[in-house]
């Protein structure tokens, strides 16, 4: 098994002057070997994660008629109830053991608003304040990895300002017979620039090593998971890597879990264009091709079923 290192670092080392320019090269070097690393002292509340999991429990337990009546189809799954066995991964068939809700911001110039479960006292409120909790802590990540990059501190997060993030609360319901080898997350790569994802509800995450192997990877309190995604592989001409990952079926197939991974996106007219200075560090020539962000989301949203 090829030997491979998680590292972690404390969101507030990102503001220290003291401390700054170690956890740049940290996120930057974990990026460009594994595709992940961990963050500490984030800022988010037990109180605030264990609200967004009481109401995200209750939602999730609604009749089904109850959950459809949020779905918004027109969006392709970019708001609201996409229901148990519509997504699934790239350049497969069997659907994923899922269900989930999600949402994006209030002000978007593309999508429709929110659709709030009114059945649901303080769904809003802390699904909602979950997500700007988490995209203050994107932009800042984001500053890091353009820094590693040799760009301007502000270079990643412009591109992500005013875009369509997108905050996913997932539901893996108890499996009953499981039909077709399906699992609850089949093998894939993000789509977007980064991930965030706090912790879970239970273990199951994997992801998978440069020679082919699995090793489970999972926050503890106090930690969010970060990677990074395909738009941000092709950005960097595959310096930083989209490490394909998946959540396994458990051992008590009647245990559930929830889990919200938080997806940050440049916006729809970023040019994906790889950028000169990583081309420069990696092949000496474009290796990606050049499209739109719009372009390429669309493009993944079809191929995983809500295109």
């Amino acid at each position: 098994m090829a030997d491979i290192s998680i590292p972690t670092i404390s969101l507030q080392s990102l503001v220290s002057s003291a401390h700054r320019a170690v956890s740049v090269q940290t996120v930057g070097q974990a990026l460009e070997q594994s595709g992940f690393f961990i963050v500490t002292d984030h800022g988010i509340s037990a109180g605030r994660i264990a609200d967004c999991y009481r109401v995200a429990g209750t939602f999730f337990t609604l009749p089904e008629e109850a959950k459809r009546t949020y779905r918004r189809p027109e969006t392709n799954g970019q708001r609201g109830f996409t229901e148990f066995g519509r997504e699934h991964a790239k350049d497969s068939m069997k659907a994923d053991l899922k269900e989930f809700f999600q949402i994006g911001r209030e002000d978007s110039d593309s999508l429709p608003p929110n659709p709030w479960p009114s059945e649901v006292p303080g769904f809003r409120e802390s699904i909602g304040g979950l997500y700007r909790q988490l995209e203050g802590i994107g932009m800042k990540l984001l500053g890091a990895c353009g820094e590693h990059l040799g760009l301007e501190a502000d270079f990643l997060p412009r591109l992500a300002k005013g875009s369509d993030n997108i905050l996913r609360v997932i539901h893996y319901p108890p499996i009953g017979e499981i039909v077709d080898s399906s699992t609850r997350s089949a093998a894939h790569q993000d789509i977007n620039f980064i991930t965030l994802l706090i912790q879970a509800t239970g273990g199951g995450l994997e992801l998978q090593t440069p020679d082919g192997d699995w090793i489970p990877i999972e926050a503890e309190p106090n930690q969010l998971i970060v990677d990074s995604g395909d738009m941000m592989a092709n950005l960097t001409n595959g310096l930083f890597r989209s490490t394909i990952h998946r959540v396994v079926n458990p051992p008590d197939l009647a245990r559930r879990r929830l889990s919200m991974p938080f997806f940050m996106h440049p916006t729809k007219d970023t040019d994906l264009t790889p950028l000169p200075a990583c081309i420069e560090r990696t092949s000496g020539q474009a290796d990606y091709p050049s499209w739109t962000a719009g372009e390429f989301l669309a493009k993944r949203l079809s191929e995983i079923g809500l295109g």
